[in-house]
């Protein structure tokens, strides 16, 4: 094997902070799963839906990924792929609101929900602030700033600024696709099919102006790259030109597969509407007969 590559496979930084946070999370939301095991929201897939998110996440900011980031643009823009197309799409699918609340005792329980009843301060405030466009602009615009040179470079050499930058994209990605999947808790009521399409073709546009921009740059944009040794052969502009593929074809590709899964919902939606409308038109004929 490659010595390169075995030294990737091999290498593990195991954050204690990330750990814990992987760990707490984990370990409620299976007390919460099996505190409401027997009810149709307690599937098995939405168990590992949410461990395969976290397992996601751990080899995103602990294995060679988080090591080799340093060294490999693509590398980093892999482990970005990961916080915000991958991980959180995995971990709404599971639908983890119910079964958080249902790990905590029972007062706290009763507190948050109270926090969280129509007229609370609290979720009023969380209703502004995790509006469908507020999201989305908070997306693009964390989106474009960490890719600009500046606050890239900063970033990718100190450590507290570069944990900044993957907490702020892993939040956008994760108040993004809540919104997508439509799922609990729903502060905003039931997201219309129309209004999660145009979030995904508009976050699409802005991904894809990203990778773009990155594989057909024909100067080295991060300087950071060009100071480090190289490994396996690559070049500083052909490793940015691989990354900007990353980001522009699997990247896309994610937002092109909810595209299309929430197209087929809608027609479903929208022949179930219709034979429900037909059949209420039959029996109110059949009544006047």
């Amino acid at each position: 094997m490659d010595p390169t590559l075995k030294a990737f496979l091999q290498s593990w930084d195991l954050r204690l902070d990330v750990c814990i946070v992987l760990l707490t999370f984990g370990t409620m939301y299976t007390i919460g799963w099996l505190r409401l095991r027997g009810s149709r929201l307690a599937a098995r897939w939405r168990l590992a839906s949410y461990y395969a998110g976290l397992v996601l996440l751990a080899l995103a900011l602990m294995s060679g990924i988080d090591v080799f980031q340093t060294q490999l643009f693509f590398i980093h823009m892999i482990q970005h792929l990961f916080l915000v197309m991958l991980a959180p799409p995995l971990l709404l699918w599971a639908n983890p609101m119910p079964f958080l609340m249902w790990a905590l005792p029972k007062p706290e329980r009763r507190l948050v929900g109270r926090l969280l009843t129509q007229k609370a301060p609290a979720r009023k405030w969380l209703v502004k602030v995790t509006a469908p466009a507020v999201v989305w602009f908070f997306y693009t615009a964390n989106l474009w700033l960490w890719h600009d040179p500046n606050p890239y470079d900063s970033a990718i050499t100190n450590d507290f600024l570069h944990d900044i930058e993957h907490l702020t994209f892993f939040l956008s990605g994760m108040a993004l696709w809540w919104h997508i999947i439509d799922v609990s808790p729903k502060f905003h009521g039931r997201r219309p099919y129309t209004m999660r399409l145009m979030l995904v073709v508009m976050t699409y546009f802005q991904n894809l102006l990203v990778g773009v921009s990155l594989t057909m740059s024909p100067e080295l944009i991060y300087t950071h790259y060009a100071t480090v040794p190289r490994i396996w052969g690559l070049s500083p502009e052909r490793d940015q030109m691989i990354g900007g593929l990353i980001m522009w074809i699997p990247g896309g590709m994610m937002y092109l597969i909810a595209f299309l899964v929430l197209v087929a919902r809608l027609v479903n939606y929208t022949e179930h509407r219709a034979r429900l409308t037909d059949q209420k038109r039959l029996l109110a004929a059949q009544g006047t007969v």
